[in-house]
């Protein structure tokens, strides 16, 4: 290009430190200066540690691109974008959604999703996609999210809200469409102007959209079984099968060698109703969502899990392509299961309250805080019994036996005397 012709570089002003003092701080507009230096230090144009400050962003002797530095973080993660749509949307329920060119908004929770690294032909400049399950009032509908640099931190339960201006058959796509889903939308946030999502995380959105699918306030919810009644055979073709389970414990992560030598991360989870338990087997892209599941407290409803035999012939749960999970569903059956839980953990506890047939209110606060304390720590009980008073006291002792040996405490003449 002839020497006479201007550089695109002339078109954008430099970015100016706050301490210099050029002519161009006051105003009020400055761009970040992308330096092509920088992305001969590394693939992501960012400068590493001890490479000195002279080619990195916001050089004053650097050539800039014309991106701005608000413009590249939101590039890198296009849930931190400002989008201003240029349309208006409608917004509707998800079992209203229909098939065509139509800008809609509708709200709904993450009850299955599945991630894919790789290219796709349709989407040339994204790294990979998620296939997720969303149920709103009414349906589920399948979104195909596509990302660039970096997955979406996606959970199950999460609350979503999605814009999207075409919404397009579940059977016509490509390989991932789920028993019950009717519609799919394909969304490239931050490519497709079009196209926006938004994950909820604030406590005001914690009661939307909670009741589950096909409930009918004062009926039985379709298909719903107990865990005896399903490894026992009820998941043997029952088509629609939904299980009622509170968390009982979350095993350690522990990482699976594949065949062809990859590596996968598994979680074992332990669930629970009123009739037995059951194993769960988390993989890799449910291991966050796991780590938020609380022990005795969080209530889960599986639709469609996977029945597998285990290691002697013991089944199992997997989470499968046509498995749903809701969160924390709220209708009767999930609000007593929750409450009988509650008891259950309580009384497997190893702290023992007082009675309150026998002490009121006074009286506890009294032997737990008073001058003569009846909930005696270790500490108490080992300086009364050395006192030369030899005095005789009564009261509560709060402790754990990490081990026992009666017959050598016996011949010591150390054995305690206990009621129980």
């Amino acid at each position: 290009m002839p020497a006479s012709y201007p550089s695109i570089q002339s078109f954008f002003q430099k970015e100016v430190h706050p301490n210099s003092s050029s002519p161009l701080r006051e105003k009020e507009t400055s761009h970040a200066i992308f330096n092509s230096r920088s992305l001969s230090k590394g693939d992501d144009g960012f400068s590493r540690d001890g490479d000195g400050g002279g080619g990195g962003m916001g050089s004053e002797d650097g050539d800039g691109d014309g991106f701005t530095e608000e413009e590249l973080n939101e590039a890198m993660d296009p849930l931190a974008k400002k989008w201003n749509p240029e349309r208006e949307y409608e917004g509707v329920e998800v079992g209203e959604l229909s098939v065509g060119p139509k800008a809609v908004t509708f709200v709904g929770r993450v009850v299955n999703f599945a991630t894919v690294l790789g290219r796709s032909a349709k989407q040339p400049r994204a790294r990979g996609w998620h296939y997720v399950g969303v149920r709103g009032e009414g349906g589920v509908v399948l979104v195909k999210l596509y990302f660039g640099h970096q997955s979406y931190p996606l959970k199950l339960g999460q609350l979503l809200s999605i814009w999207t201006a075409f919404i397009s058959d579940a059977s016509k796509a490509d390989g991932a469409s789920t028993t019950g889903i009717l519609v799919c939308a394909n969304l490239f946030p931050g490519r497709n102007t079009s196209d926006h999502i938004m994950i909820h995380t604030h406590s005001g959105a914690s009661d939307i959209c909670r009741i589950p699918l096909g409930y009918t306030k004062g009926e039985p919810l379709a298909g719903l079984m107990t865990i005896e009644a399903y490894l026992r055979g009820g998941h043997d073709g029952v088509i629609g099968v939904k299980l009622l389970v509170c968390v009982k414990s979350i095993g350690a992560r522990k990482k699976i060698i594949k065949k062809d030598g990859g590596e996968s991360v598994l979680v074992e989870v332990i669930l629970f109703d009123h009739t037995g338990e059951v194993k769960m087997k988390c993989w890799s892209d449910l291991i966050e969502s796991v780590k938020e599941w609380q022990p005795g407290k969080t209530i889960l409803l599986l639709s469609n899990p996977l029945h597998r035999l285990d290691y002697g012939g013991k089944g199992v749960l997997n989470f499968g392509r046509y498995t749903m999970v809701d969160v924390e569903p709220d209708f009767p059956d999930a609000h007593w299961l929750k409450r009988w839980a509650g008891g259950l953990m309580r009384k497997e506890s190893v702290a023992v309250v007082f009675p309150d047939h026998i002490w009121g209110k006074e009286e506890v606060e009294e032997a737990i805080y008073g001058p003569r304390t009846a909930l005696f720590r270790l500490r108490d009980v080992d300086e009364w019994v050395r006192n030369e008073a030899r005095e005789v006291f009564t009261g509560w002792v709060s402790v754990v036996f990490l081990e026992m040996a009666l017959v050598r405490n016996w011949r010591r003449n150390m054995l305690m005397c206990a009621e129980w």
